[in-house]
């Protein structure tokens, strides 16, 4: 918890761009422009209807005391209101549960407050002379309890515990519905959230505080979170701004007012808008928008973590950051992503170019959102990309730049959920299994690309028929190119569904079970079924829309099927699909289960033996993994040498995962965090013996027992007793599993190549054939910890003044201060490095101090 901070925040006016720039699309926009709704009765408005939700009183959502708002009419509260929230609202990297809003005209007094600010000025409520001046508020949660009662004006009965401001009825339902629906026009990435809450704030008619100004503003703030409190967004709604600036006649001098969002404590601010018009001229935010399609004086912001723009500008510097969802992919492509950037003209073609790597094809969905197709990006890390009109900079567009972070498929969080992962590699595996997906990840490919804006309320984009996939995968050397070429090849559809879309599955996601006994059709030839199919040993499933194929038909002979963008799976064995093919290799009673094991056990005895004959025929990187990455002898050695090795990604429990199931028996897993070098020596000009490094394609893995030792594969057969008792050693990996820069050598997809070279023959031969595991272990012998040279750590304790041995001085009075040496060639030399750093006692922050929403200046005090 943070103490002796009080956040401020307050509203900030969300930009609004002019559609007048989309003159070739105007047509197309028509549809989706919101027409302003008369006032009417609150509890009357169906939710089908969501414009009268969101377009109350011009671009307003509804608010006043009919819909249960409460308000401050007065400017004598100098300190504040301050109100409960209950839910937790993510702000910048802090959780609130209270805030406070009032008058004050005497901040900032302290320095870097956080501040949410739609419109940043000397601003008073209006007294007297007829004008209904008023700060309206109220919160809005989930149905829940309310009480017997209900309120006079508006009819609506206060929610049970809680303060008056807080209604949690059926409206409370239909409104959250109508923001959700409001946030999906425009933001990326917005048909994911759930409103779980939103806070509602509105000044009605404020008046500039000094000189004669008559000029009148009316804006409105609308914060929504989700239920756990992680993704929040805000939508701030400018109905009329009558200043600039709160000074005499309209000037300056005070300086003009302002629209920013601060995250207080040293992290940084952001504009509502960055365009230059705003600078110059504050008040033209509500004449412009984020969604100009829908509705002027509109802007949303995701404001969780960062600050980030939602919807559309069209800032033309170059500096506007993209919105990407989701922005963790796949390095396999055959993905979308979702992108707010400028706003897009629907005569105009835009690319989305990735760094050093070729550009991706866009869509338009509508004037604030493009849809992108990834091609295949050989890399794995963070990469900017910049989005721009295909036209480049003929109309002095400045390409806007984001980032986006691409995985190996075996770390991809955005997978396809199948369930168990353990259960696929069961020899049998269970006969029915589990599929899950959110219906609106797909849409209907004839609806996309149209040249129409799409409308996300209308459930008929979202029916489309989807197909389950198998794609099998392998890697064939190839003499020509001197490495080895990976193949993805669609081996058969396993079932079809269809993308159902209502009001129970908008949020919830699609769950269908399979049968793994049969195949809707197939796409190989029975030649194909009978040989090639074993030569794939793991794959994964695709879950995409179907196609029209083009090709023979389906008992003619195989074809080769390039399947649309969808969802691919982890990697999983194929073993359970030998025994399914009428032309396979299996001839005997497919209702056999017994029948069907023998077969599995035989064919897998035959690949085991295979992979057995292939492997030594490549070159023995045993020397290498175990002269110059040998593993540590114990655990407590792995942890603190890591500069050379690290948790495992799927096989520790550092990281959580549970995913692993190579490394059964084993208590923590550790892997060389880079390639192991490799060495050659050769004779120079001189006759004397010369040592040269390079960068190999191997990998180093290190398990240990409860204990702390490290478990061996010379202890593999007497230890391992039964099934129930397994013990699996780490080994070393031809095809190091994080991959080798710059992805397009040998191994080009990290993950892959690693199950198809060294995880898989794991399976076959220790866990589906009998009495072939030394095979495995005759090529993957785990590491000795002979030529281990641990690194020696130390601590310096006292005053912090501590001399180099070069004779340089330094003082450092923090503590967890530490000394990392490791030996270095050529002996006795060693390379020391130093930490001088303060421990984080706790991660999660979770900060108590009010939260502040204000229409004008604020005083912050330290409580």
């Amino acid at each position: 918890m943070h103490s002796g901070h009080q956040l401020l925040i307050f509203f900030c006016f969300f930009v609004e761009l002019s559609t007048a720039q989309f003159l070739p699309g105007q047509q197309a926009q028509q549809d989706f422009i919101r027409q302003v709704q008369p006032a009417e009765l609150f509890q009357n408005v169906r939710f089908s209807d969501t414009s009268s939700f969101t377009e109350y009183e011009g671009n307003l959502v509804r608010y006043g005391d009919e819909f249960g708002d409460r308000y401050i009419s007065d400017n004598q509260r100098q300190n504040g209101l301050n109100i409960r929230l209950h839910n937790f609202f993510p702000f910048y990297g802090g959780r609130y549960n209270y805030t406070m809003f009032g008058l004050d005209v005497d901040w900032p007094t302290q320095s870097d407050p956080a501040v949410i600010a739609p419109y940043l000025c000397k601003q008073r409520i209006q007294s007297g002379q007829g004008v209904d001046s008023r700060v309206f508020y109220r919160v809005e949660t989930r149905r829940g309890p309310v009480q017997p009662g209900r309120d006079l004006l508006s009819g609506r009965p206060p929610c049970l515990g809680k303060p008056a401001h807080f209604r949690c009825d059926d409206q409370s339902e239909q409104f959250l519905n109508a923001l959700e629906t409001a946030v999906q026009q425009g933001v990326a990435g917005g048909t994911t959230f759930r409103a779980e809450a939103a806070l509602v704030v509105t000044w009605r008619n404020l008046r500039p505080n000094i000189g004669s100004e008559h000029g009148l503003s009316t804006f409105q703030l609308v914060w929504m979170s989700d239920a756990q409190g992680l993704l929040s967004y805000t939508m701030i709604n400018y109905y009329k701004l009558g200043y600039d600036a709160a000074d005499i006649h309209g000037n300056s001098r005070t300086g003009k007012c302002q629209a920013l969002f601060n995250g207080g404590n040293h992290t940084g601010s952001v504009q509502v808008d960055l365009s230059e018009i705003t600078k110059q001229q504050p008040s033209s935010l509500a004449s412009r928008s984020s969604v100009p399609h829908v509705v002027r004086g509109r802007y949303f912001h995701r404001v969780d973590d960062i600050v980030r723009p939602a919807g559309c500008s069209n800032k033309t510097g170059g500096t506007f950051p993209l919105l990407i969802y989701p922005n963790i992919v796949t390095m396999l492509g055959e993905t979308k992503v979702d992108v707010n950037g400028m706003c897009l003209n629907p005569a105009v073609t835009y690319v989305l170019m990735i760094e050093q790597r070729q550009m991706a094809k866009c869509e338009i969905l509508n004037p604030s959102i493009a849809r992108c197709t990834l091609p295949k990006i050989l890399d794995w890390g963070t990469k900017t990309v910049y989005f721009q009109p295909q036209s480049g900079l003929s109309n002095d567009e400045k390409a806007y730049i984001g980032f986006i972070y691409f995985v190996p498929p075996t770390l991809d969080p955005m997978r396809l959920d199948i369930g168990d992962i353990h259960s696929w590699y069961l020899n049998p595996p269970p006969n029915q299994m589990r599929i899950k997906w959110y219906p609106r990840n797909f849409t209907s490919p004839h609806i996309v690309g149209t040249g129409g804006a799409i409308n996300y309320f209308d459930d008929t984009i979202y029916s489309v028929t989807l197909g389950l996939y198998v794609v099998g995968y392998k890697e064939a050397q190839n003499d020509d190119l001197r490495k080895f070429v990976p193949q993805h090849r669609v081996l058969a559809r396993l079932a079809t569904y269809q993308n159902r879309v209502d009001d129970t599955l908008r949020w919830n996601p699609i769950i269908e079970t399979y049968n793994l006994d049969r195949v809707d059709e197939w796409y190989l030839s029975s030649y194909e079924m009978r040989n090639d199919l074993f030569t794939y040993r793991f794959g994964y499933l695709k879950l995409a829309p179907i196609v029209p194929i083009d090709g023979s038909p389906a008992l003619s002979g195989s074809r080769i099927v390039n399947l649309p963008e969808g969802m691919i799976s982890a990697p999983i064995s194929l073993h359970w699909l030998w025994t399914l093919p009428t032309d396979g290799a299996f001839s005997g009673n497919r209702q056999d289960v017994q029948e069907k094991l023998v077969f599995v056990k035989e064919k897998a005895r035959e690949m085991c033996h295979e992979w057995f004959n292939e492997d030594g025929a490549l070159s023995n990187f045993i020397r290498e993994t175990e002269t110059n990455a040998s593993c540590p002898c114990k655990e407590e050695q792995a942890k603190v040498d890591v500069g050379r090795f690290m948790p495992h990604p799927r096989c520790s429990t550092l990281f959580r995962d549970v995913s692993c199931t190579e490394t059964l028996g084993s208590m923590n897993c550790y892997m060389s965090a880079q390639n192991v070098r490799g060495k050659t020596y050769r004779m120079n000009y001189e006759g004397k013996e010369e040592e040269s490094s390079y960068t190999t394609h191997y990998g180093q893995t290190c398990c240990y027992d409860a204990h702390g030792f490290l478990m061996q594969s010379t202890y593999q057969p007497v230890v391992k007793i039964d099934e129930s008792t397994p013990y699996s050693p780490g080994v070393p990996m031809r095809a190091f599993e994080l991959g080798s820069a710059p992805f397009q050598g040998m191994f080009e997809v990290p993950g892959l190549s690693t199950f198809h070279h060294d995880i898989m023959p794991y399976y076959l031969c220790c866990k589906y054939a009998d009495f072939r595991c030394q095979l495995f272990y005759w090529r993957r012998p785990s590491s000795a910890c002979q030529a281990y040279e641990p690194p020696v750590s130390g601590s310096i304790l006292g005053a912090g003044l501590v001399s180099t041995l070069n004779n340089r001085n330094f003082v450092s009075m923090n503590q967890e201060s530490s000394i990392y040496c490791m030996p270095i060639e050529p002996a006795p030399h060693r390379k020391c490095e130093s930490r001088f750093a303060w421990s984080v006692s706790q991660i999660e922050v979770s900060i108590s101090a009010p939260l502040t929403f204000f229409n004008v200046t604020w005083c912050n005090r330290p409580t």
